[in-house]
């Protein structure tokens, strides 16, 4: 993982005006972002990606929140904490394996049809097949109405690495005309922005150990995600 400030940087040297932050079950880094994003002309949106549970634990992503939302809860409760304070409630990475925290088909059609949500990342940088993008895209030609915007994430972890291979398109430039298009539904998910050259493989094992170890104990001692809504 870089800091804040490394991120917003890559951002800045890809050419993004606008930046999502969104740390896992942590709201702590957006002060410093929103300093960065200052120093290096990047507007940033703060959100977070929220680990769900019950009946399954996976990702949503709350854009444009006020403060942290509580880990833990169900899917529903977790949109809805979104939008109780003025956020955008997007699902992450759908209909990969079950071990990325995504959430499969059955378990997005009984979402929408109990809560709306905002966008879903039709596409993104975890390795999937073909097959699966075809389901989703098939899944969101039927459902646009509950699903809301498509949205492109590069789900970046280590900066310069890897930020911006994956984007959103919208019209505007700002914060808020990512949002008007993000309501609108009049964003587009584009692939392969940048191709930069990825992080070394002991970067890439050093992060999916701290993913899976040291996240995960923080978690379990409720040092993170505890907190909010």
């Amino acid at each position: 993982m870089v800091s804040a400030t490394e991120l917003v940087r890559a951002a800045a040297a890809a050419g993004l005006r606008v930046l999502a932050v969104t740390d896992h079950d942590n709201f702590g880094a957006i002060p410093e972002a929103r300093e960065a994003g200052l120093q290096f002309g990047v507007e940033v949106v703060a959100g977070e990606e929220v680990t769900t549970d019950k009946p399954a634990r996976v990702h949503v992503v709350g854009l444009f929140l006020d403060g942290p939302v509580r880990m833990g809860m169900p899917v529903v409760d977790t949109v809805r904490a979104i939008h109780d304070q003025g956020g955008l409630a997007i699902i992450a990475h759908p209909f990969m394996p079950t071990y990325f925290a995504s959430i499969t088909p059955p378990g997005l059609r009984r979402l929408i049809s109990r809560q709306r949500v905002d966008g879903i990342e039709l596409r993104h940088t975890a390795v999937t097949t073909a097959s699966r993008i075809r389901e989703l895209d098939a899944f969101y030609e039927l459902h646009q109405d509950r699903l809301g915007a498509a949205i492109g994430s590069s789900d970046s972890h280590f900066g310069a690495h890897d930020l911006a291979r994956t984007v959103t398109l919208f019209p505007g430039s700002t914060a808020a005309d990512l949002r008007r298009a993000i309501e609108a539904r009049q964003t587009i998910p584009l692939e392969k922005y940048r191709q930069p050259a990825g992080p070394e493989l002991t970067t890439r094992l050093r992060q999916q150990a701290r993913s899976m170890g040291w996240l995960a104990w923080q978690r379990w001692r409720g040092k993170i995600g505890r907190e909010g809504a």
